[in-house]
């Protein structure tokens, strides 16, 4: 492995962009993408390698790995390959921080795993304590935990955890019913709370989740339509078009050639 490490200001807390799990490999064994932006964290659960501008670095289960903006990311995997994603913003100022590319975490990685889980679960209704859950993550990649957290309002635990779940699995089928039995409860009282919290269904919520992760990826990420398509759990091209040109008032192609990356 190339070693090699960023230089990261982690004076202030970063701003998530986007987080949750994601599978490559499916389709092509080889995906190449940028974030004009932002910086990403992925937590890796397989085998394969990662060129970024140029350097070529292994990946392996247990690994995380740190790409800084606007950098030519080239994946190759070896069949279906899963990991954890966080995309986030950092603030420019302050004392840099030496951060590895790549790292091997050992006995930490699970706990690691699921706070960015965590903060994807409470990125669309508490977007600051998501925040400060990834900062915290990105000081122990550091070596150096955050001592102090800021202060949040606490989810309904029954929303809290059907939140996270459809963060999580957006790339699948979402059924209601099995959402509302993981989070013990019925589904009208489940709809209840998105009502009372976001305004909308469960299932308005979570169309509403999928097209702003599939406007994120065409911005942010030169990852094709298509498997952005499948990404966001959308994958019949013909309804997943449909969809975005509902939201946009463009087509994916045009919101990227407006908004994002070429």
């Amino acid at each position: 492995m190339d070693a090699a490490v960023w230089q990261m200001p982690l004076k202030n807390p970063p701003r998530l962009v986007q987080a949750g799990r994601a599978v490559h490999g499916r389709t092509h064994a080889v995906e190449e993408f940028q974030l004009p932006e932002l910086w990403s964290l992925h937590l890796y659960s397989y085998d394969g390698t990662v060129t970024i501008d140029g350097r070529e670095f292994a990946i392996a289960p247990r690994w995380a790995g740190i790409t800084p903006p606007n950098t030519r990311i080239t994946y190759r995997f070896h069949g279906e390959s899963r990991h954890v994603f966080a995309h986030f913003r950092l603030p420019e100022g302050g004392d840099l921080v030496a951060m590895p590319a790549m790292q091997d975490m050992g006995d930490v990685f699970g706990p690691l795993t699921r706070a960015v889980e965590e903060a994807a679960g409470w990125l669309p209704a508490q977007p600051c304590r998501a925040s400060v859950r990834l900062w915290d993550v990105l000081w122990q990649l550091a070596g150096q935990p955050l001592a102090e957290r800021a202060p949040h309002k606490r989810l309904h635990p029954a929303l809290s955890q059907a939140v996270r779940d459809i963060e999580l699995m957006l790339s699948q089928p979402l059924e209601i019913p099995a959402i509302a039995r993981r989070a013990e409860i019925s589904h009208n009282h489940l709809t209840r709370l998105f009502r009372a919290q976001f305004g909308v269904t469960v299932e308005g919520y979570i169309r509403q989740r999928r097209v702003e992760r599939a406007l994120h990826l065409l911005a942010h990420t030169t990852l094709t339509v298509k498997t952005i398509a499948g990404e966001v759990g959308l994958p019949d091209l013909h309804f997943f078009n449909k969809t975005i040109r509902t939201a946009a008032g463009l087509s994916p192609r045009e919101y990227r050639e407006q908004r994002g990356a070429a």
